[in-house]
């Protein structure tokens, strides 16, 4: 199982990310007399049944969500300066998972995300020590329904406190600021992006920005720059190989930048990305059909560029995959992500309409040019659930390619489904052994649904 919450300070602690600990390095902690903190908090046993006992679990849950994350070690004992002391060990079973959860589900409002992972005693089996890891949340704060009230908890170092009233209105305050703080840099690293893309006629591209909840940083140096290049140049960035591949990886102001040009000019071609200090960032691809179509017979009307729809997906589930890896992986970003997708250019003398390359049977899915630029398709996502190939990947692709689609009068992105399954006739025979082979890797199912016309 993968665990959201990540931190560095705790997988430095713990010896690894959560969901890889082992008893062993529990042990560590013992050894090292490790102390309770704002993230860190042990309880030797099991939170029982008791009215007193539900409500104490919500509150540590809740405390968490509401501080910088954090997680709650059930089976670890403490001595009386709050240092784990000894591994008391607890029974360990999918029941109990169960049980905690329900007991936060109704007891706390919104809902934090929470997962579990175990560290098995190798000479018990089914008793350890059970992590219950709590992603620091967007949606704080979280209350604690107490009684016919609400209270809201949050970590003050190795112990627990309520938020007055004023600080409760404060907390309310920064989560819509935050909201807002996230769609103008957005914004702003789009508008970066797009004056260093090439918007020759033969150049049309998919755009995908990722904006983490929680920054994280990314120290960029020369040493980060060679182990980028070193990881990217050559590569095939694409879920579905097009041919595409990192050509030069350079640096701007606090964030790296890689493209697809093989020659010295300025703008990029054929694939760009920038990847910013904090975790947010930028992937574009090339997505434009060779045909054009002139809109009249009038020589002054501009040419109807054909964009793939294939290649729009192919280039949303990569884009996707490919950013949140640099917000997980090289900023430590963490939580949700606010994800935008767009084509460019489109306006009046560049405008475009959706094609495909498909045999087999007749598309009535919309045939609608797009002459001027739409608004981009927003969404937001769990940095986690974009990191794996997976449902929830393919989910995220197919709301925002329906949401790009919509505006051609088609009602769906064919290729996937809301669920994250794969339709496998809307991809080309060329491609689809390929689709099939990545889906099926992946556990994404795929079907041979055809929508009705």
């Amino acid at each position: 199982m993968m665990v959201a919450l990540r931190s560095s300070r705790l997988e430095a602690l713990f010896g690894g990310q959560l969901e890889h600990v082992q008893y062993p390095q529990i042990r560590t902690l013992i050894d090292n007399q490790i102390p309770e903190a704002f993230d860190l908090d042990y309880k030797s046993e099991l939170y029982g049944s008791s009215d007193k006992d539900k409500r104490d679990a919500a509150t540590d849950v809740a405390a968490l969500a509401n501080t910088a994350g954090g997680v709650l070690a059930l089976g670890v004992a403490e001595d009386d300066q709050a240092r784990a002391a000894a591994i008391a060990g607890v029974p360990l079973s999918d029941a109990e998972e169960r049980r905690i959860r329900q007991i936060v589900g109704s007891r706390v409002v919104p809902l934090p995300v929470l997962d579990f992972a175990r560290a098995e005693n190798p000479d018990l089996v089914g008793h350890g020590v059970l992590l219950i890891a709590v992603p620091r949340s967007p949606l704080a704060p979280h209350a604690v329904i107490v009684n016919d009230g609400l209270r809201y908890p949050r970590r003050n170092g190795a112990t627990t406190y309520y938020l007055s009233e004023p600080e409760v209105a404060t907390a309310y305050r920064d989560r819509f600021a935050a909201t807002r703080g996230q769609v103008d840099r957005a914004e702003q690293i789009e508008r970066g992006a797009l004056r260093l893309l090439s918007t020759a006629d033969d150049q049309l591209w998919i755009v995908v920005s990722l904006v983490p909840d929680f920054p994280g940083e990314m120290v960029i140096d020369q040493a980060a720059l060679a182990a980028v290049r070193t990881e990217l140049t050559g590569k095939h960035p694409m879920i579905l190989p097009t041919g595409l591949q990192w050509a030069r990886v350079n640096i701007g102001r606090r964030r790296v930048l890689a493209d697809g040009t093989i020659d010295n000019s300025r703008l990029a071609r054929f694939l760009a990305a920038e990847l910013h200090h904090d975790g947010a960032g930028i992937f574009s691809a090339f997505v434009l059909s060779r045909s054009a179509t002139p809109i009249s017979e009038a020589p002054s009307e501009p040419e109807l560029r054909n964009v793939s729809d294939e290649h729009v997906v192919n280039g949303i589930l990569s884009g996707l995959r490919f950013l949140a890896r640099h917000a997980r992986d090289r900023a430590m970003a963490g939580g949700n992500a606010l994800v935008r997708v767009q084509l460019y250019p489109v306006n009046r003398q560049q405008p475009v309409q959706r094609s495909h390359n498909r045999t087999g049977f007749t598309d009535r899915l919309g045939t609608k040019s797009m002459v001027d630029a739409p608004e981009a398709a927003e969404r937001v996502v769990p940095i986690e659930s974009l990191a794996l190939d997976g449902p929830e990947l393919v989910s995220a692709a197919y709301l925002l390619a329906t949401d790009v689609f919509q505006e051609f009068g088609c009602a769906e992105a064919a290729q996937l489904n809301r669920g994250g399954g794969v339709r496998l006739p809307y991809w080309n025979q060329e491609w689809q052994a390929r689709v099939r082979a990545w889906a099926e890797g992946a556990g994404i199912a795929v079907t041979d649904e055809q929508l009705s016309g």
